[in-house]
């Protein structure tokens, strides 16, 4: 089990102004800093599932399990 300890760091990036505005229409997330947690939240998922990608097909589900 993974335990992370949170750091909040303060930090300037530049950001394709263009990206960040349909990304706040499509969620309708108002504030730079929700928009870019949110994004890396989704980046971390979608790097996770990639890990997991490996046992596709590998790994055999007792079906009664889910029941």
């Amino acid at each position: 089990m993974f335990t992370y300890k949170f750091i909040h760091i303060r930090t300037n990036i530049d950001i394709d102004d263009m990206l960040l505005a349909k990304a706040q229409q499509l969620t309708k997330i108002r504030t730079k800093k929700a928009i870019v947690e949110k994004a890396l939240r989704l980046l971390v998922q979608l790097e996770g599932q990639k890990e997991l990608s490996v046992y596709w097909g590998k790994i055999q589900l007792d079906e009664k399990a889910f029941e």
